[in-house]
């Protein structure tokens, strides 16, 4: 195995494991590249087998645990939809004035301010809001998954702060995070396919489909069974120590 071929197993092990946890995979994948590989920009090519393989990953956990008849997807598909329309429509201005903002630093601050925020709506009860429009509740997780177009910011992170401050159990939180994520890593995918010329499959591409799916997997299954266990703690300080680190090897 190359080097190379080594890289991209580290790669496929973060993105399967990051993807649904609320610590961000993509800030983790920026900066895989900017340690190794001095690149301050996507690959766009290997991040599409990424989000296609996390996909698989998520559609069959959904199958396979029976989620998609326990939350009846044809009766939430409307509030799925409304809360997915803020980010497309960020996304589209993002693509339409090509922003570009990858930096340690950034990854650094948002780590911090994204955990601290999860930290906030997961600790505090007098912080939490009893909406009872449904719609309304789905719009607002919408916007704060926008957060989530700041690099190291998590869209996870952002959606089950979100449901966390809308009173939601950690359980529930992660599980309609989950379900949010469906169009998000299909519109990711299909933007980065068109953006992508040419799709040249290879060793490494092979490397990134079998272990993105298989971690991502693993991953999907502990994080659902033991989020009402452990907590969203851990994953807080984990963000605040990474941030600190990051901010510092910035200056």
């Amino acid at each position: 195995m190359t080097n190379d071929n080594l890289f991209y197993l580290i790669y496929s092990l973060v993105q399967g494991v990051t993807e649904f946890l609320p610590i961000s995979s993509s800030g983790h994948l920026n900066l895989l590249e900017i340690f190794f590989h001095d690149i301050k920009s996507r690959n766009l090519e290997y991040e599409t087998f990424a989000h296609f393989s996390s996909l698989l990953a998520l559609i069959l956990y959904l199958f396979r645990n029976n989620h998609l008849k326990i939350y009846n997807l044809k009766n939430n598909f409307l509030p799925i939809l409304i809360a997915t329309v803020p980010a497309v429509l960020v996304g589209l201005i993002i693509k339409l004035f090509d922003y570009t903002f990858i930096s340690l630093s950034i990854i650094g601050y948002t780590s911090i301010i994204g955990g601290l925020l999860l930290y906030f709506s997961d600790s505090f009860k007098n912080l939490k809001l009893n909406l009872k429009n449904r719609y309304f509740k789905y719009l607002l997780v919408g916007l704060f998954q926008c957060l989530a177009f700041l690099p190291g910011f998590s869209r996870s992170g952002a959606c089950i702060s979100a449901f966390r401050f809308l009173n939601e159990t950690r359980a529930n939180s992660s599980i309609k995070s989950i379900y949010l994520g469906l169009p998000i890593i299909c519109i990711s995918f299909l933007s980065n396919l068109l953006e992508t010329q040419t799709l040249n499959f290879d060793l490494n591409i092979a490397i990134i489909l079998i272990v993105t799916f298989i971690s991502a997997y693993i991953t999907l299954n502990l994080l659902i069974k033991f989020i009402e266990i452990i907590g969203f703690t851990p994953f807080v300080i984990y963000r605040i120590l990474l941030g600190m680190i990051l901010i510092i090897l910035s200056n």
